[in-house]
């Protein structure tokens, strides 16, 4: 079995966690919807290639009509940068006038800010996934073997 865990790379200090969330409240609402998560996709791959601060976004689903996307940015500082600006603002004003006029969808964000300290990973017979797809990566031995190990909790302080 290949056991791995994934740190912050050194330049990050205090990881932006955002949780966005899409919601089809009606099934004429689907299209709209789809579009919205091509967009954030489109976007993302942007601002991950042009190093604007996001690592990573990955997109899940959550029941029906209901998907989101998973961002971890550099800083909170990149994040609200790339949000002041197009392609998001663009978006977002489309989503807010979608919510005002047809009241058949709906958006929300929630935003963690989480310092090194308070970060601990495994992956088990994973391919890159999550932190592990942009932070340094190794074996899951020693003083990696448990949870409460990789976040320095052994004491049983913290």
């Amino acid at each position: 079995m290949n056991r791995v865990v994934a740190s912050l790379p050194d330049s990050v200090e205090e990881l932006c966690l955002v949780r966005l969330g899409l919601m089809a409240r009606r099934l004429r609402a689907f299209p709209f919807a789809a579009r919205m998560g091509r967009a954030i996709d489109r976007s993302a791959s942007e601002s991950i290639s042009n190093g604007r601060g996001l690592l990573r976004s990955e997109r899940f689903g959550l029941g029906w009509g209901h998907f989101g996307v998973l961002q971890y940015w550099s800083s909170f500082e990149t994040l609200e940068a790339w949000s002041h600006r197009g392609p998001h603002s663009d978006w977002w004003r489309e989503a807010l006038e979608r919510m005002r006029t047809k009241e058949d969808f709906g958006i929300y964000h929630e935003t963690y800010l989480v310092p090194r300290s308070g970060i601990e990973s495994i992956y088990l017979n994973c391919p890159p996934a999550g932190l592990s797809a942009f932070g340094p990566t190794g074996p899951a031995v020693g003083a990696s073997t448990t949870s409460r190990d990789r976040l320095g909790r052994r004491d049983g302080r913290g």
